[in-house]
């Protein structure tokens, strides 16, 4: 019978394919906040590709510091991340709430 500690080299290749397909992967996402702004992917596409980009990147890193990620569960918690306004975007609702209202012509 091949077990894992007669074959090392499957945990490897299985743990190299798993990386090369995280990587080809964010390369096929491409930059989703530019994509955004130029108005070619609409919010809820924006927020989705946003959170893969996040999770393969996350689970690329855990990848390299030697630990095995599980890419759905991050991928969930990256949703979630991703979903949540900026910190720019609550500046400007921020800012926009007072100017309507204090007034912004005074």
């Amino acid at each position: 019978m091949d077990t894992n500690e007669e074959r090392p080299d499957m945990v490897d290749d299985a743990t190299q394919a798993e990386v090369n397909a995280l990587r080809n992967l964010l390369s096929q996402l491409g930059d989703p906040d530019a994509a955004h702004e130029a108005g070619v992917i609409d919010d809820d596409s924006y927020i989705e590709q946003k959170a893969k980009k996040m999770a393969y990147t996350a689970a690329l890193a855990a990848y390299e510091s030697g630990a095995v990620p599980d890419v759905q569960s991050l991928l969930g918690q990256m949703r979630k991340q991703a979903s949540q306004p900026t910190q720019t975007e609550q500046n400007t609702a921020n800012i926009d709430y007072l100017l309507m209202t204090v007034g912004g012509d005074q």
